[in-house]
């Protein structure tokens, strides 16, 4: 990653008091990012006094330098990476971190580089060929080599466990060969992304003993993934803290050694409410409205699900909203019919042009996933100072 666009992305950002003040000063006609600093600090208290264990950000769900830096700040250590540029943007910005090269998949030489440029120790394969080919690019003697086993869960939004993860079998074969390679062994799992059920936690943890206990060496490092809730409208999830009970309440049962640690890698949990992302109605036609950014832009994610909603708030600078509602399809503003969210969205039913819409809980997977088509590419942020973000109980 070019450490010149690390750096620029860093300096410092316009902030206002609320979203309202941004628009009056800006009328800004492309979409804006609004960061809560706050927010983000309040998240990362959460998992550092809450988790009987290590945090590691995942920075795939936001490695927008601005929100790495602020996760630093707050006290994020550890972080989880899936490729090198990644690597390379944590070690521009967070000089003291500790980085987990978690991909079980990588891209030849990656690894190596990883290794032998950023001091990376610690990866992760869910299959013997990674693991050989793995061990041809690093050192073994001081490094830490996860076994990946899957843990499908029926619970969760997106199953991360049908594209990787070895059987629970499997997993003591790679671990022993992991052994004799002369790396220190480690087990990891995850539930996948939203899990709606802490006790699909338990489940996999149980799994984990199963596989702790059949081994004739000690295992000190045991990564139970992310998946932790973020209180989207219309999903019923518990609170944070009924999942950080189970790790709390099994951590003592796990057969591991005193030094052994339990991690996790929170990604969504932390960012996703520390962001909303503004846009501009740019047509509407009946009960459909065109927007400035769209399934190609920020809402790949929305896109993808029909399960998933975010909750909004309209703006209008001049005049008031009609306190009645309607549902509205909404479209992105590319030429592409596909440029469609598959939710409808409950506002005013007076909204029309020039009306801004903010969308809340769009820290995670939105900017990330940004793919330029037809030449949109949404990237102005902002800070703004207020604590609270929009109502995750609410559409409007």
């Amino acid at each position: 990653m070019d450490r010149a666009l690390i750096q620029s992305k860093c300096e410092a950002l316009d902030a206002f008091n609320n979203v309202g003040n941004m628009l009056g000063a800006w009328t800004p006609s492309e979409p804006v990012y609004c960061l809560y600093p706050a927010r983000l600090t309040e998240n990362v208290k959460s998992f550092l006094s809450g988790l009987p264990g290590r945090t590691l950000y995942a920075v795939k769900s936001n490695p927008h330098p601005q929100v790495v830096s602020k996760l630093y700040e707050a006290g994020i250590r550890d972080f989880d990476a899936a490729s090198l540029a990644e690597i390379e943007l944590i070690s521009e910005l967070c000089p003291h971190a500790k980085i987990y090269f978690m991909a079980p998949v990588k891209i030849r030489d990656t690894a190596r580089r990883a290794y032998h440029e950023f001091g990376v120790r610690h990866f992760v394969v869910d299959h013997l060929d990674a693991l050989e080919n793995l061990l041809k690019e690093i050192e073994s003697h001081d490094s830490t080599i996860f076994v990946r086993m899957a843990a499908a869960n029926p619970d969760a939004i997106f199953n991360l466990s049908s594209k990787f993860g070895a059987t629970p079998a499997e997993t003591i074969k790679l671990l022993e060969r992991v052994n004799q390679s002369g790396a220190e062994p480690a087990l990891a799992f995850n539930v996948g992304s939203l899990v709606r059920r802490p006790d699909a936690y338990e489940a996999a943890l149980e799994t984990c003993c199963e596989v702790l206990a059949a081994l004739d060496f000690p295992i000190r490092l045991l990564d139970a993934g992310g998946g932790f809730p973020v209180p989207y409208p219309g999903l019923k999830m518990p609170g944070l803290e009924s999942y950080f009970d189970v790790f709390r309440r099994l951590r003592s049962r796990l057969p591991m050694p005193p030094d052994g640690e339990l991690l996790v890698e929170p990604g969504r949990s932390l960012v996703a409410s520390s962001m909303s992302v503004v846009t501009e109605v740019l047509l509407r036609k009946d009960k459909a409205l065109y927007l400035n950014d769209g399934a190609y832009g920020s809402f790949w994610e929305l896109a993808a699900t029909e399960k998933m909603h975010v909750p909004t708030r309209v703006h209008r600078l001049d005049g008031e909203l009609s306190q009645s509602e309607m549902e509205f399809t909404l479209y992105g503003p590319t030429c592409c019919s596909t440029d469609v969210l598959p939710q409808k969205f409950a506002l005013p039913q007076d909204i029309g042009i020039g009306d801004w819409i903010e969308f809340g809980l769009m820290g995670a997977y939105s900017l990330c996933a940004r793919s330029g088509f037809n030449g949109f590419y949404p990237d102005a942020m902002v800070e703004i100072s207020e604590s609270a973000e929009i109502d995750p109980g609410s559409r409007k």
